[in-house]
């Protein structure tokens, strides 16, 4: 033993352990030998929807929902003191939520007792994708980008031979001109807005709350009392450190789109909700935050296309006769600047649009321990 050197307290290992354990991103889930949940940590926490201190000595069975075969490959891990992993499998939640994960069992104790560590590949092959879609979206914005600056270029030429001309011609034929004239402005704009917004972000605290109310009343004063607008807010959320008017525009573009398509399907009663929540332990990229909020837009409407669901971002995308298709694509590349992540979650009956807002950098965060 090193002179002067302390031997490490037992208690203070255990605390150090189980802060470790609890920064993991995989779930664990230590259960004994009667199959009583002993402790989770926050990943568990987070993937189970339930309190560590709510489900202690729970059966397990209280958590999720084992399969025979499952139950017994647990019972015999515990009696044989033996671990065994088991991959892409299924396992469902008491509340019906299916979910595919890897799992890895292994004993701990000569007690019996288990730790189960649950991976969901759900969010492994959403990381996967989101990335994949990262590239995809990077090399379709360089080619808008290409695209805009050879079409700007002759639609200069065009209105500026179109004014020139006007000035030649009988006023009576001026209509004529002022038909090219305005059709190149709009393709200027249409331009202008492929390529995205051109305005530096520029971040101030604000409350996500007061964006949200504002865009609850642009929305009532578009629909009247066709449609019906529930807030579900959390109300200890801090003020964020974003662009307000550009969020503004994400909400907005993504709530007109719920709009939309209530009205245009005649969806009877339509509603669409506006939710707040804090998330723990999240991903976005290759960074995983400690905390953010994730703000969610949900309509009961018919939902999107399966063949058009991994699409909707790009520009162009849309199937609404006057739609243009850059809303979302808009909103995506709003919402990157900020750091931050957009996804859309689509079924019959429910389209939900998850935006999702780093809160580390925030002064406020800490009354969330960060």
């Amino acid at each position: 033993m090193i002179k002067g050197s302390a031997m490490p307290n037992p208690q203070q290992t255990s605390n150090a352990l189980a802060g470790l354990v609890n920064h993991l991103t995989t779930a664990i889930v230590l259960i004994n030998a009667r199959m009583e949940i002993v402790a989770l940590n926050l990943a568990a926490e987070n993937l189970f929807r339930a309190s560590h201190y709510q489900m202690q000595l729970e059966p397990v069975s209280n958590l999720l929902l084992l399969d025979p075969l499952l139950k017994q490959q647990l019972e015999r891990s515990s009696k044989q003191q033996q671990s065994f992993t088991s991959r892409d499998t299924q396992i469902q939640q008491t509340n019906g939520r299916m979910l595919w994960v890897d799992l890895s069992v292994t004993a701990v104790d000569e007690h019996g007792s288990l730790a189960l560590e649950i991976q969901p590949l759900e969010r492994v092959k959403k990381l996967t994708q989101e990335a994949r879609m990262s590239t995809q979206q990077q090399t379709s914005a360089n080619l808008v980008r290409n695209l805009a600056h050879e079409i700007k270029n002759p639609l200069g030429g065009i209105r500026g031979a179109a004014q020139l001309l006007q000035r030649e011609l009988d006023p009576s034929l001026h209509e004529f001109t002022d038909i090219i004239i305005s059709e190149a402005d709009r393709l200027r704009d249409l331009v202008d807005r492929l390529v995205g917004p051109q305005r530096q972000t520029q971040k101030q605290r604000y409350n996500i709350h007061q964006v949200l109310d504002k865009i609850e009343q642009l929305l009532k004063a578009e629909a009247g009392e066709q449609i019906q607008l529930i807030r579900d807010y959390d109300p200890s959320l801090p003020e964020l450190l974003i662009d307000a008017n550009q969020i503004t525009q994400v909400l907005l573009n993504v709530g007109r789109n719920a709009l939309q398509s209530l009205l245009e399907n005649d969806i009877q009663p339509g509603q669409i909700s506006l939710k707040t929540r804090a998330v723990r332990r999240f991903t976005i990229g290759n960074t995983c935050h400690r905390l953010v909020c994730c703000i969610s837009i949900i309509d009961n409407g018919p939902g999107i296309a399966a063949d058009l669901i991994e699409d909707i971002f790009f520009p162009l995308v849309t199937r609404r006769a006057q739609g243009t298709g850059l809303g979302l694509s808009i909103a995506q590349s709003l919402i990157q600047q900020h750091q931050g992540l957009i996804e859309c979650n689509s079924q019959k009956g429910q389209t939900c649009f998850n935006i999702y807002l780093p809160m580390e950098n925030n002064p406020w965060a800490k009354m969330y321990g960060l």
